[in-house]
């Protein structure tokens, strides 16, 4: 006679059946259908032509709209720095009416850049 014991991993266990498990198709019918009816097929989705289209169609990347433009002021007070910078690395010996156009058309050069 064998005296081994069985262990829980030589033992066939019943598992319960979940009640979030599908029903199995080889189960009772239920109430709801009689017995003579026969099971009607799942419903299946078929996307329209429009929708295909849709789903295909790739929107280009939308950009950012330009930043806007300075105010008079601002506009201003760019050029200013620009050409305060100017004079300052002249160390303050040239005409400042050039350093001041010369400056108004760097800043320009930037804005317009900025726009497109």
């Amino acid at each position: 006679m064998s005296s081994k014991r069985k262990t829980p991993a030589r033992t066939k266990t019943m598992k319960a059946a979940s009640p979030l498990a599908a029903p199995v198709a080889s189960e009772t019918p239920s109430a709801a259908q009689p017995k003579g009816a026969a099971a009607a097929p799942a419903a299946v989705e078929v996307p329209s032509p429009a929708a295909k289209l849709a789903a295909e169609r790739v929107e280009a990347p939308k950009m950012a709209p330009p930043p806007p433009r300075p105010s008079r002021e601002e506009r201003h007070r760019l050029i200013a720095k620009v050409a305060y910078g100017y004079a300052e690395r002249a160390g303050f010996r040239n005409n400042p009416v050039d350093d001041w156009l010369k400056a108004e058309r760097e800043v320009d050069a930037r804005l317009e850049r900025l726009a497109s």
